[in-house]
């Protein structure tokens, strides 16, 4: 199936231009002639952290007082989504304001990286003289990209980490390194020694990537020492076959259904220390240097993750190719003292691609409107629409006919490949189309090989119950199928 028959990956930047258009007039409060100079930007990401998961978000087992503070003194979206729930299409929407569907990238194995810095973010901000730094994990540009900016350390996680194929899915460990010696500390000293190298009337966009706190779940013990199992909580379970079967398929070929809710809250102090050590505290230092530097009245800094974790949510940990708001709801938080309001919560639904147009509006620019993604600026002035919808996309295969009699495929007896990967091998397969529509309010899933979903989200973050056919809500999914079909523009879906 063509999922966009209309018009290639090519044609369509090559018809949004870049996003690169005429400056225009900005309102006082967020425009870069306001100060000395073009701003700065930092745009942090994390790897597999769910939007829930910081204090400010309401979560009592997080420890994240620097997220705290830059929402405290920023501005917090409590409902932004990724436009996938796996890392690299994820990030490709980030960098270039397209949809999955439209990059062409729905799987990690599927699909390109971005191959020209010009048809993406960082090709606009090299037009407009930034000093460009790039330092953690890639899975967004080719080698080729990368090299042509100022600054490039890819790293991603540490060689320790290297998955074991006789743990199961639920792995979790303490380090087995020094904190000095890891790599979210390391990426951190790489990016205060870019930020130290500025120099007066020169921007710079540093874009900062943390693998934390991807699987496996990971921190020095003198993090993890300090969580305690019996104070995580495990999410109130949800039959996943109330959703749909292929998440239940999922939960069964995982083992989930038999996991021990003693393995479960081990899992969760770990992830938890993940994010303190791994993201949080980094994140702290990345302000204190911008701070000692005199940089905070002039820089912005963005902070969100590519997708979130089941962390817990019907018994399962990690993720899939699923697109429920525990894979696509993620934190994303704002924080530029004197351009931004401080402590504003902004409600209305927002996602991946629009942050690259914002960026663009926030320096002086207005990106192209025919990139799908648009510019977030409105809802910083508290103009809330509670109807604007969100999409996302994926790929997937179901599991093959006979699975269940065989169910483990069968590989070489000296194979270091681990259960999860056989089976996340059959599943994440660029076979089967996955998308979704989400508002605050309704949320509905189409689903290539299976049935529609429908859920009242009720401007929550948890799916509890399919229900697509009840009689009541048929106008409702008469109306977000339309939408969805239309945004995907692909008049062979089958969507019964």
């Amino acid at each position: 199936m063509q999922m966009d028959a209309s018009i290639s990956r090519r044609q369509f930047i090559k018809k949004s231009g870049g996003a690169i258009a005429a400056l225009s007039a900005m309102p006082a409060a967020l425009s870069s002639q306001s100060m000395d100079g073009l701003p700065n930007i930092v745009f942090i990401i994390c790897d597999q952290m769910r939007g829930d998961a910081m204090g400010c978000a309401g979560d009592r087992m997080a420890r994240t007082p620097h997220l705290d503070r830059m929402a405290e003194q920023g501005i917090r979206f409590r409902n932004f989504f990724s436009n996938s729930p796996v890392c690299a299409p994820s990030r490709v929407s980030f960098f270039t304001g397209l949809y999955p569907h439209q990059h062409g990238k729905l799987t990690n194995r599927s699909g390109e990286f971005i191959s020209d810095l010009k048809d993406s973010m960082l090709g606009y901000f090299r037009a407009k003289g930034y000093r460009l730094g790039w330092v953690g994990k890639n899975h967004t540009y080719v080698k080729d990209c990368l090299e042509e900016l100022d600054t490039w350390k890819d790293r991603g996680r540490e060689p320790f980490r290297a998955y074991s194929k006789y743990v199961p899915p639920h792995w979790h460990s303490d380090t087995l390194l020094p904190e000095e010696s890891c790599y979210p500390g390391i990426n951190t000293d790489d990016s205060i020694e870019f930020i130290n190298q500025a120099k007066q009337g020169e921007p710079f966009f540093l874009h900062v990537s943390y693998f934390d706190p991807h699987p496996p779940y990971m921190a020095p013990s003198e993090y993890t020492s300090q969580y305690c199992s019996r104070d995580m909580k495990i999410p109130d379970y949800i039959d996943p076959a109330q959703l749909s079967d292929r998440l239940a398929e999922q939960q069964k070929a995982l083992h989930y259904d038999q996991i021990k809710e003693s393995d479960l809250t081990e899992t969760l102090r770990y992830y938890y220390a993940a994010i303190e050590y791994g993201v949080d505290k980094q994140v702290g230092r990345i302000l204190d240097a911008l701070e000692q530097k005199g940089m905070l009245q002039n820089t912005i800094v963005v902070f969100t993750s590519d997708h979130g974790d089941f962390m817990g949510h019907h018994h399962m940990v990690r993720k899939g190719m699923f697109l429920y708001d525990h894979l696509l709801h993620i934190p994303f938080i704002m924080y530029a003292p004197g351009r931004l309001p401080a402590g504003e919560v902004v409600n209305t639904c927002c996602q991946s691609i629009d942050l690259y147009p914002t960026l663009v509006e926030m320096t002086g620019g207005k990106a192209d409107e025919t990139l799908p993604g648009r510019s977030m600026v409105p809802f910083v002035h508290s103009e809330e629409d509670p109807e604007r919808m969100v999409f996302a996309s994926a790929k997937y295969s179901d599991l093959p006919d006979g699975y269940w009699s065989d169910p483990e495929p069968r590989l070489h007896p000296e194979s270091d490949v681990p259960f999860h990967t056989r089976v996340e091998r059959i599943t994440w397969k660029d076979e089967q189309a996955t998308l979704m529509i989400r508002n605050r309010e309704w949320k509905m899933i189409l689903n290539e090989s299976r049935k529609p979903e429908l859920y009242h989200m009720n401007d929550q973050h948890t799916e509890t119950r399919n229900v697509v056919d009840d009689p009541g809500v048929q106008n409702i999914r008469k109306k977000l199928k339309a939408e969805l079909v239309k945004v995907w523009n692909d008049p062979d879906w089958k969507t019964s």
